[in-house]
């Protein structure tokens, strides 16, 4: 029998604890200890081996490790597994600032340590059928991508607001999805009830498609959707729903391309295949990618930098009221 990868998590919070339970159930893989400063937090986790620090971590062997504590905290750790030479799956977001972001990023590619960021939205089962069919080409030209993600505020996160906690995600499906970087930001936010801003709403340009972006946690209702516009029609996808939906142009471009206009086809229900939890699918693809398997999806940190490169200039668009340029691409490009 092949030998399991031994795992580890670094951070008990909520993420923290799902990946815990994710990794418990993974085949291939042995969750050998959880790391946590609160005494209280490593008492929820009867069972299993835990510790105060990363340190006593990496005395243990580890094939790779999952960070998952507060947003501060990652570059310092995420550093330290990289010195080690340990792989590493980091929350998203990567980091607090773009610079600690790219600072990460270099650190596992001049090591050559395999690493890889949470954003497990792209693997929610619609969003990831939505990518495919665009990325198909099959509805032709996309002009514009509306996402929102709002629900009720739970107070576990304290030290970021809602760009770097939730916006972020929809920053990198706009990305993801257009497959063009984000150039600059307009945006506007709120804050009500926490330290930081509680409410987002950001239009993003990426070379010719828009991107609009509303994230908010002060709403009794939660929903989780990706809206396109495309040639083809308008495709909506539903994460809370696990919908796909086309509502199709009647009136797409005549055989020489030209444009005419937009009419109301038929909506149709686009099928959606029956697919792992997201956390789940994210743990199988670095499980296989450290076992030598070619796989793709797994989300760079090149790409998770790039995420919060685009928060940053949100937040900084909605401080001066000017739109904002995204910082410099990658310090490994230049």
């Amino acid at each position: 029998m092949a030998r399991k990868l031994r795992a580890a998590v670094v951070g008990l919070g909520w993420a923290g604890s799902v990946h815990a339970r994710t990794l418990d159930a993974l085949d291939g893989v042995d969750l050998v200890a959880l790391a946590d400063p609160d005494p209280r937090r490593r008492a929820q986790f009867p069972g299993y081996r835990t510790v105060p620090h990363l340190r006593d971590l990496l005395v243990l062997d580890l094939d790779y490790c999952i960070v998952a504590a507060p947003t501060a905290a990652h570059e310092g750790l995420a550093l330290q597994l990289a010195a080690v030479g340990v792989p590493a799956l980091i929350e998203k977001p990567l980091a607090s600032t773009s610079a600690a972001a790219r600072r990460i990023e270099d650190a596992f590619r001049t090591t050559g340590v395999l690493a890889a960021v949470g954003h497990t939205e792209r693997h929610t089962a619609p969003v990831a059928e939505l990518a495919r069919l665009l990325h198909s080409g099959e509805f032709g030209a996309l002009w514009h991508i509306d996402a929102r993600r709002q629900g009720p505020y739970s107070g576990r996160i304290r030290d970021v607001g809602v760009t770097l906690d939730l916006a972020v995600h929809d920053l990198d499906l706009g990305a993801w999805l257009a497959r063009a970087p984000i150039e600059s930001v307009t945006a506007d936010t709120v804050r009500i009830a926490g330290p930081h801003e509680d409410l987002v709403t950001a239009t993003a340009r990426l070379g010719g498609v828009l991107l609009s972006v509303h994230a908010d946690w002060i709403s009794p209702r939660k929903a989780r959707t990706v809206q396109v516009r495309t040639e083809a029609g308008l495709l909506t996808a539903d994460a809370v729903a696990g919908t796909l939906t086309l509502h199709a142009n009647s009136a797409p471009a005549d055989e020489t391309g030209a444009f005419r206009g937009v009419g109301s086809g038929p909506a149709v229900a686009l099928p959606v295949a029956e697919r792992t939890a997201p956390f789940t699918v994210q743990h199988e693809l670095l499980r296989d990618a450290l076992l030598g398997h070619d796989v793709g999806g797994l989300v760079t940190l090149a790409d998770g930098a790039e995420a919060v490169a685009a928060a940053e200039a949100v937040l900084a668009a909605a401080a001066t009221g000017r739109s904002t340029p995204v910082a410099a691409r990658r310090l490994a490009a230049a």
